[in-house]
C-alpha cells in the first residue's frame, strides 16, 4: 500500500537534488567573479567575450546566426559554402534545431558546426541566473540530440551580454564568441554592399556576422568568399579560429595566446 508513496518521495528528492545542484553552481560561479583572486589575477578578463583572434596565419570564421524556426535561405547559404568547400558556423537557437531538424543534420554532416544561440533568442541578461542556464542548456541539449554534436561556443542572442551570461556560459564549458565584423545584411542592405563590408573591414583573425536566412546574404556570399579568398584569407569554422589553452583576452576582446 505504500510503495508508490515511496517512488513518489524519490521523485520528489531527486528534483530537490537537482535543483540543489544548479543552485550551488549558479552560487559557485558568483562567488568566483567576486574573488577573481582564487583564480588569479586575469580572471575578470578571461570572462570576457572572443571578437577577434591574435594568430600567425590570416584565418577568418564566417558565422551566421539563425534567429527565426521558419527557414527560407540557409540551404542555398549552404550549397554556397558546399561548392566553394568553405567550412563555417551557425549559431541557431533551440526553436531552430526543432523546425528543421533534417537541416540541422545536413549542416554538420557537411563539415559546418552548429554552435548555441539561446534556446528561443530571449535577451539572456535580463534572466535570472538559473533561467539564463536552463536556456542555454536547452539549446545544447537539442543540438547534440538531433546531430550528436554538443556546441562548445556560446553568441549571446542580440550581441548583448553582461559578466553574469558570460561567467555562467563559462561555467558550462563553453566560450562566449562574438564578432569583430558586422556585415550589416541584417540592416537590409544590397548584396553589393553587404560583400564590400565584408571584404573592406576583414583582418586576419576576424570572426564575420551574417545572417544565414535572409535573401541579401544568400546572394553575397559567392563574392564574399571569392574575395576573402583572392586577398590570401584562409577559412575556418571559429572552434579552429580561437585558441584552446594559454590564452588570455584583452579588454578590446581580441583573444591572444600566452
Amino acid at each position: 500500500m505504500h510503495r508508490p508513496l515511496k517512488g513518489k518521495v524519490f521523485l520528489i528528492r531527486r528534483k530537490y537534488l537537482a535543483t540543489l545542484a544548479l543552485c550551488l553552481t549558479v552560487a559557485a560561479i558568483f562567488y568566483v567573479i567576486n574573488h577573481p583572486s582564487l583564480v588569479g589575477g586575469g580572471a575578470r578578463e578571461r570572462a570576457l567575450p572572443i571578437y577577434s583572434v591574435q594568430r600567425d596565419d590570416s584565418a577568418v570564421s564566417l558565422t551566421f546566426n539563425i534567429t527565426t524556426a521558419a527557414d527560407t535561405y540557409t540551404v542555398h547559404v549552404l550549397q554556397t559554402l558546399n561548392a566553394r568547400d568553405v567550412r563555417a558556423t551557425f549559431f541557431v537557437t533551440g526553436d531552430w534545431v526543432r523546425a528543421n531538424p533534417e537541416l540541422a543534420v545536413r549542416i554538420t554532416e557537411n563539415g559546418h558546426e552548429l554552435m548555441n544561440l539561446s534556446d528561443d533568442h530571449s535577451l539572456l541578461r535580463k534572466l535570472p541566473a538559473p533561467e539564463i542556464l536552463a536556456n542555454v542548456l536547452a539549446c545544447s541539449d537539442i543540438i547534440e540530440t538531433v546531430t550528436g554534436h554538443r556546441p562548445t561556443v556560446f553568441r549571446a542572442p542580440y550581441g548583448e551580454y553582461d559578466d553574469t551570461v558570460v561567467a555562467l556560459v563559462a561555467g558550462l564549458g563553453m566560450r562566449t564568441v562574438q564578432w569583430s565584423v558586422d556585415s550589416g545584411d541584417w540592416r537590409g542592405q544590397t548584396a553589393d554592399a553587404i560583400a564590400r563590408q565584408v571584404r573592406n573591414r576583414a583582418f586576419p583573425g576576424a570572426i564575420v556576422l551574417l545572417h544565414s536566412n535572409l535573401e541579401q546574404t544568400a546572394l553575397a556570399l559567392p563574392e564574399i568568399i571569392e574575395s576573402l579568398l583572392e586577398a590570401g584569407y584562409i577559412l575556418v569554422p571559429v572552434s579552429e579560429l580561437v585558441h584552446e589553452t594559454q590564452f588570455t583576452i584583452s579588454f578590446t576582446g581580441r583573444q591572444m595566446p600566452l
